[in-house]
């Protein structure tokens, strides 16, 4: 096979794969349309129907920020048990993205976390299409929005990792990781910072990186925590030898903590830390904010090599299928870890709405307000937890 081929073929098999879990997932969803008990209140009996019709209908999301303006798109998220007679393996979750911008801009995401072998074996994959433009303040934590500037970018992304227990408990996974990125046009000013200061990327290229990763994971829900702790961490290297039009390394740490003090109600953190090292093009360079951590940014507004941040999150049920979440979040950004110090930190802190759309995986929809300094503010609407 033609490796310029490759992820083509590697999109292909991904959809097909998509394919076959939503067909199960929908088959399954109307085996149980029709049933209800009839102990049920009607809110409860709506809310199970509903739950049905969201396995089987993609979504409708909307999301806002300051740079971005207004996203609208539609979503198709299921988990399910995709192994006959496995009863012990965690749900493997599917979804399905398409997104387009006020401005025409559009995004396809394809993602995938595969439970296998009684939680013995993790497999994670996306692959994605994006024209969507990055906006960014330059590199570097001592930035203003005087400085923005909008690029436009079209990518083709695939990455995957492949995970195995090692113990007993199977509490630790050890495997690999693989990212692969080729963003072949990128448009912007003659005047952009990128141009002025020929920053590695500017022209595009491709990255193509593998590596080492490490999982250890003691939380008692994989997509809805209330107990226990998960820490992830992995090492890749992009070199010309693997396809990479530039040559560098990525370490990242991922730690989250879950405590559960009373009823239903969760505190939960993490502390996040990325550090690249090398000739870094400027869309692979370790990215603050998003949906997921320090909400409130646009996402790689502010970039650089190194990043450590941290977040704490307050998780309160409401009544039935609602909940409530209160977050806050610091982060900054460095060219190293010599350079990171605690002066100059960004914060931010939102508010969020829980709706439970899957009570058999507690799985939730969320919708997040967060705000950050400079005005900075996001509104994005998702499913699950953001960690």
């Amino acid at each position: 096979m033609n490796c310029k081929n490759l992820p083509v073929f590697l999109l292909i098999t991904l959809l097909s794969w998509q394919a076959i879990c939503q067909d199960k997932s929908t088959q399954q969803a109307a085996d149980t349309l029709s049933r209800d008990s009839p102990e049920m209140s009607k809110f409860d009996a709506f809310n199970k129907r509903a739950e049905v019709l969201f396995q089987i209908l993609p979504f409708p999301i909307y999301s806002y920020s300051q740079e971005t303006g207004q996203v609208y798109g539609l979503v198709k998220y299921n988990l399910i048990n995709i192994v006959k007679g496995d009863t012990v393996s965690a749900a493997s979750s599917f979804s399905a993205l398409a997104s387009a911008s006020a401005l025409g801009q559009i995004k396809f995401v394809m993602g995938s976390r595969v439970y296998l072998k009684e939680d013995r074996i993790v497999l994670q994959g996306e692959a994605s299409y994006i024209n969507f433009p990055q906006f960014f303040l330059g590199i570097g934590n001592d930035v203003t929005r005087e400085g923005l500037e909008e690029i436009s970018t079209k990518s083709l992304n695939f990455v995957n990792s492949a995970l195995f227990a090692v113990n007993y408990s199977k509490t630790v996974y050890t495997g690999v990781s693989q990212e692969f990125r080729n963003y072949y046009e990128v448009e912007k000013d003659s005047s952009s910072y990128l141009n002025v200061n020929q920053v590695p990327g500017f022209e595009g290229g491709a990255i193509s990186g593998v590596g080492p990763a490490f999982i250890y994971d003691t939380r008692d829900h994989r997509y809805n925590s209330r107990t226990g702790a998960y820490i992830f961490t992995s090492y890749k290297y992009f070199g010309k030898y693997l396809g990479s039009d530039f040559d560098y390394g990525t370490f990242t740490l991922d730690v989250r903590k879950f405590i559960n003090p009373w009823m239903n109600h969760v505190i939960g953190f993490q502390a996040y830390t990325e550090l690249n090292t090398g000739a870094v093009p400027f869309y692979s360079l370790a990215l603050l904010g998003g949906s997921e951590r320090m909400r409130g940014y646009y996402e790689g507004a502010i970039r650089d090599k190194a990043i450590a941040d941290v977040q704490v999150e307050y998780r309160m049920p409401v009544w039935k299928i609602f909940g409530m979440v209160a977050f806050a979040s610091a982060g900054r950004v460095a060219p190293d870890y010599s350079a990171m110090q605690l002066k100059d930190v960004w914060m931010s802190g939102g508010l969020g709405l829980r709706v439970m759309v899957d009570s058999k995986n507690r799985a939730n929809l969320r919708m997040d307000f967060g705000w950050g300094q400079e005005g900075a503010k996001a509104f994005v609407i998702g499913f699950t937890e953001s960690f």
